[in-house]
């Protein structure tokens, strides 16, 4: 009898973790939270597939999309979106951005690629490919 009670208590425990998981769609790490209409997870790749629109909010920007790959090797965070858009939460360092892809790190580091769009101090800036430091502002064009 004490073997049926701890098992279903196990289970209940278990069920109420996988509901609570599937209803917030909701991936955390670090300092970055992802929210997401479905989350995929692939063991065989490393990888977790984010669809059904993306919401991913971090300490020093928000980026809103379609969807998002995470590469648990390599820590890339890939977004797509027609465009994909980015703002910055920083009040000392505000800009907005569009791109068809958005690709960034747990690094400083973001970059904006296809019809890339990035405003910033009254300036537009477009481009093939934008790279910035989301912490300082600063500003690439490759092309």
């Amino acid at each position: 009898m004490q073997f049926n009670k701890v098992s279903l208590l196990s289970l209940l425990i278990l069920c109420n973790l996988a509901y609570g998981q599937s209803k917030d769609n909701q991936f955390k790490s670090n300092n970055i939270i992802i929210n997401s209409g479905a989350i995929e997870v692939e063991k065989k790749s490393n990888k977790i597939f984010f669809n059904d629109g993306v919401f991913i909010k971090s300490g020093e920007f928000t980026i809103e999309a379609r969807e998002a790959i995470f590469n648990k090797i390599n820590k890339i965070i890939s977004v797509y979106g027609e465009p994909s858009k980015i703002s910055s939460t920083a009040k000392n360092n505000f800009f907005t951005g569009s791109a068809d892809e958005i690709i960034f790190t747990e690094t400083d580091k973001i970059q904006l690629v296809g019809n890339a769009t990035i405003y910033y101090d009254d300036i537009s800036i477009s481009s093939k490919e934008i790279i910035l430091n989301a912490r300082n502002g600063e500003v690439l064009s490759n092309n």
